[in-house]
């Protein structure tokens, strides 16, 4: 299955919280919920919280679940794409600087059952590997030592790595990010609390990084909240 990323920004002259409001009330209830072939979709949406040393500027994500290539080719030609949520995504999103990342998802740290009536708080790390790695070596050592390095983090309650599909790697092409990794916390107040402590800190330290270059992490802590599944 696809673990589609998309990321948004506000469209010129509204503001980030009108942005979100229209897109979780709005846009994601009338429009994007109602494609066929989106078996789940979250609205994730920024959250201004503590310390993060290269914060990613964009207003929130929309997690989206698809069978496969030839379900997301066919959601792109239903009515519901072309005369519902494309057509509407001008009136609250600054199309130019979306970014979409489809990705396999794994469980680097396992976690409790989600439960879908309550938002979930998580800091999402979209990292671009080392220029001195190869996909390969990133990969490997993506779902080997970066997660037991996870699994040792105070307050977390849980990971999810999703690492960029191959098409986005045709031609000799590069994604701007090699994998989204979703760091779980049980609430507002643990993901501050997540955030402060020292192994965090080490962890998205520019200077202490191994699997990329200094400026390869970047981050964005979310307020993530399904509107359709799990």
């Amino acid at each position: 299955m696809i673990h589609q990323h998309i990321l948004a920004a506000p469209r010129p002259g509204m503001t980030e919280a009108e942005f979100q409001d229209y897109w979780r009330y709005v846009h994601a209830l009338q429009y994007a919920a109602k494609i066929p072939q989106i078996r789940k979709y979250k609205v994730d949406a920024r959250l201004n919280v503590g310390f993060q040393p290269q914060e990613l500027a964009y207003g929130g994500v929309a997690e989206l679940w698809i069978d496969d290539e030839k379900a997301q080719a066919a959601s792109l030609q239903t009515p519901e794409f072309l005369q519902g949520a494309k057509l509407d995504e001008p009136r609250w999103a600054a199309s130019w600087q979306t970014v979409v990342l489809d990705t396999e998802p794994h469980e680097l740290v396992a976690g409790e059952p989600i439960d879908r009536d309550v938002p979930e708080y998580k800091l999402l790390l979209f990292m671009k590997r080392s220029r001195e790695l190869s996909r390969e070596e990133f990969t490997n050592s993506y779902l080997s030592y970066f997660a037991n390095k996870l699994s040792s983090l105070p307050l977390l309650s849980g990971a999810l790595g999703c690492l960029i599909r191959d098409r986005f790697y045709a031609e000799g092409n590069e994604p701007p990010f090699d994998a989204v990794t979703h760091l779980r916390s049980e609430s507002l107040l643990t993901l501050k609390q997540m955030l402060a402590q020292p192994k965090m800190i080490s962890l998205l330290n520019p200077s202490e990084q191994s699997l990329t270059d200094p400026w390869g992490i970047v981050t964005l802590a979310v307020r993530s909240e399904w509107i359709l599944g799990p």
